[in-house]
């Protein structure tokens, strides 16, 4: 309680300075959107061209947002933390939190305590096609917040392990913590190009493919032995070059439909009316996408990556290997294969309020660990 009586607002500070367009733009939207009343959320580096969502709870003030490439993003979110973090001392007893939504450089300008979420080591594990200038940005970004946070947050078992392996965080030092899996919108009206696909009473496949790592080459080879279905691929706005090429060179390339940009209404409204949603990913931290097909009610064939297994709670159609065969094979007789449940699996809400738990909680007592490479003595 203040001194005049009234209750004080307890203040989160989201630095999302790491955010880039994707899944994790989604997840920032979603925990804004339910992040319970009587709270204060401030936001720093907030994607260029994103608003708040509406409906909501929380009281939310943007202090920043992106700009001027990657260096400009740090150094000033870096300035925007320190302003906002000053003067608010640790020892109070409503302390303002600080949580990173992915590791990032510009915590160093926090005067409080940090919690950062970390999605993927994918940089580490998965480097194929990242400039040598991304790789270098993100070993050191990942190690800042390694060293310096506070507490981490690992969106899968999978990523708390690779933490373990590649940087000897303890699991016990790193805590698992779920994204939801519901979306706010519902099918609405489709693309243009979907809308054609049903108009001539076709069947489709959709697939995530705004990154190298998501396999998107395995469906486009996959599509010779289906000819009864088109592939439309899901690109966020971000063309990858290797999946345009393997579809030029393929006998099936009229078959298969890149979407741009499309609204939250018409990503739910294509997944929705799919005959699956396919996964087949190199890599994956957690697998967003898959989780919310199977809330959508759409069957999801996902690789043998163990964090898509996790995501999906073993509700998919896991493929044997990461070939072109092995997606064949396990989408023989999909049309007959029993529907998921809608509206299955974790909401956002329940999410949003678990880790609000989370960050009211002490956090766990870290040892420092040794630099990647290196051993203790």
């Amino acid at each position: 309680m203040s001194p005049d009586g009234h209750r004080v607002r307890r203040s989160t500070i989201l630095d999302c300075s790491g955010v880039g367009a994707g899944g994790i733009t989604r997840v920032l939207t979603e925990l804004v959107r339910h992040w319970p009343e009587g709270h204060r959320l401030q936001i720093v580096a907030a994607p260029d061209g994103w608003q708040p969502p509406a409906p909501r709870a929380a009281e939310v003030d943007v202090l920043s947002q992106q700009g001027g490439g990657r260096f400009q993003t740090i150094a000033s979110a870096t300035v925007a933390l320190r302003r906002a973090t000053a003067g608010q001392p640790a020892d109070r007893e409503e302390p303002a939190r600080v949580l990173s939504l992915s590791p990032s450089v510009a915590i160093r300008g926090s005067r409080l305590p940090v919690t950062t979420i970390v999605h993927d080591l994918a940089f580490r594990l998965w480097p194929q096609d990242l400039p040598a200038s991304v790789r270098q940005y993100r070993r050191i970004s990942y190690s800042t917040a390694i060293r310096r946070s506070h507490r981490l947050l690992c969106v899968s078992a999978r990523t708390q392990h690779d933490l373990l392996g590649l940087y000897g965080v303890p699991t016990d030092a790193a805590q698992v913590w779920h994204p939801g899996s519901d979306l706010a919108a519902g099918p609405g009206t489709p693309p243009a190009a979907v809308a054609g696909i049903r108009g001539r009473g076709g069947k489709y496949l959709v697939v995530a493919g705004h990154a190298p790592h998501k396999g998107v080459e395995l469906a486009v080879e996959a599509m010779a032995a289906l000819p009864g279905y088109v592939l439309v691929v899901l690109t966020g706005g971000q063309r990858v070059e290797r999946f345009e090429t393997a579809v030029a060179r393929s006998a099936a390339a009229e078959r298969v439909v890149f979407l741009d940009r499309i609204t939250d209404a018409e990503y739910a409204d294509t997944v929705a009316g799919a005959a699956a949603f396919l996964m087949p990913s190199h890599f994956e931290g957690y697998g967003l996408p898959a989780a919310e097909a199977l809330a959508l009610g759409t069957r999801a064939v996902i690789s043998p990556d163990p964090a898509l297994h996790e995501a999906t709670a073993g509700a998919a159609i896991r493929m044997a290997s990461w070939t072109s065969a092995a997606l064949v094979q396990a989408l023989r007789g999909i049309d007959q294969a029993p529907l998921p449940a809608t509206g299955a699996g974790r909401s956002w809400a329940e999410a949003t309020g678990h880790l609000v738990a989370l960050l009211a909680e002490e956090p766990p007592v870290r040892q420092q660990p040794a630099e990647p490479g290196r051993r203790r003595m």
